[in-house]
């Protein structure tokens, strides 16, 4: 029987890009389709090719709904169970509350852990509910923060699992996850670079790379579309001004960079323009800097569209950058650092830094993807094929298919 257990702390988001991801995987797989072996070659934002289709995956999902309604992107067929369940708790606010008074990029680590310990038993504790109610036959999935309790109720009742890291979370909290990541019948994440991280610190089972799926034309819509927005946003700024756009930015996603980046490129290279997105206080604080704009949360496509440039900067646990593949999609080239899988999300369509780069290099890379942002911007659009979600679902599937030959 071909079901799947899914049991994490938010789907369908209010979320972000992960729970995007698991929703698109676990709807994609709830169809029949092609494997990764027989899928056909995908070109985003132009219809699927005929394929030999593989079964379809019945779907369970169980997830908290304390961040309000779901955003509707899940398939109908995936059957979503949801209960309020506590995301926040007092040692969560401990650990925000000491960072902002220190002025830290991250959560203190002792008050953050005591935290996840909590929501952790907590959610064991609620998915044996939810087990009780639809059954143990199946594959466990789970992924992110509350990962650890529901592998613990998935080893408890002998329902093999499969575990994304999609984040530094397993590598902050080893002694937390460390269970949940060696325990997984299989460990998913989006990237090889990834996998080779989770396997140098785990002692795992088994891995499957499955770049991050997006479904461009859900998001974006159609070529014709796309090149009009990109068309638009050129048009509508000063050409003049090298623009290099920032959407995501956390403390482990470049801010610290980011600060010492901003005035060395203001006395490098002045015409030079940064926008920065996103609505938490992180970009607000890179938009003090005179050659910096905070705009907030802003439309992707009309971000994207009007950018010579895209930078991205991980400080530890290199994910797949979604962002650069969207920034792909409107030719914009990005420079990101070689960490993870950061080097496999780029492809040849930008600039890629040493890990340890100084600003000086940095700058030097910008203006590099700068100068060649045309060469460069056809080759990200190319590369845009690595994600689509079609092949995402694909690559997912076959993992699946080898979990079903071999636990029946």
């Amino acid at each position: 029987m071909r079901r799947l257990l899914v049991a994490v702390r938010d789907l369908d988001p209010p979320g972000g890009g992960a729970e995007r991801s698991l929703a698109a995987l676990i709807g994609g797989v709830a169809s029949s389709g092609p494997l990764l072996e027989t899928a056909p070659a995908y070109t985003p934002l132009e219809p699927s090719p005929p394929a030999e289709g593989s079964p379809a995956w019945s779907v369970e999902a169980f997830a908290s709904s304390d961040r309000g309604a779901p955003l509707g992107l899940l398939a109908p067929e995936v059957n979503l169970h949801r209960r309020p369940l506590r995301i926040e708790g007092a040692w969560s606010k401990v650990a925000w509350t000491l960072r902002e008074r220190g002025g830290e990029g991250r959560p203190r680590t002792w008050a953050h852990a005591r935290h996840l310990l909590r929501r952790n038993a907590m959610f064991e504790r609620e998915v044996h509910r939810w087990l009780d109610a639809v059954g143990t036959e199946g594959i466990g999935v789970t992924q992110l923060e509350w990962a650890a309790g529901a592998a613990s109720a998935f080893a408890s009742r002998g329902v093999p699992w499969v575990l994304f890291v999609r984040d530094e979370t397993v590598f902050r909290f080893p002694h937390l996850y460390r269970s949940a990541v060696e325990g997984a019948a299989m460990v998913y994440a989006a990237g090889e670079g990834l996998l080779e991280q989770v396997r140098g610190a785990f002692d795992v089972q088994a891995t499957c790379s499955v770049p991050l799926p997006v479904d461009f034309a859900t998001r974006f819509g159609t070529r014709q579309r796309v090149d009009e927005q990109r068309a638009k946003g050129l048009a509508s700024r000063d050409m003049s001004k090298p623009r290099i756009g920032i959407m995501v930015v956390t403390p482990e996603k470049g801010l610290a960079t980011y600060h010492r980046l901003l005035p060395a490129l203001a006395e490098a290279w002045p015409e030079a323009e940064v926008h920065v997105a996103g609505g938490s206080a992180f970009p607000q604080q890179l938009g003090r800097h005179p050659n910096a704009t905070a705009l907030g949360h802003v439309d992707a496509a009309a971000f994207f569209s009007g950018l010579d440039v895209h930078l991205i900067l991980f400080s530890s646990t290199g994910s797949w950058g979604r962002v650069i593949s969207e920034a792909g999609l409107f030719g914009v080239p990005s420079v990101t650092n070689d960490i993870g899988s950061q080097r496999e999300a780029l492809g040849a369509g930008g600039v890629l830094v040493d890990r340890e780069v100084g600003i000086d290099g940095l700058i030097a890379a910008l203006r590099s993807a700068y100068d060649n942002k045309e060469r460069l911007g056809a080759l990200a659009q190319s590369h845009t094929a690595a994600v689509d979600h079609r092949r995402s679902i694909a690559a997912f599937r076959s993992g699946l298919e080898a979990l079903h030959a071999r636990f029946g």
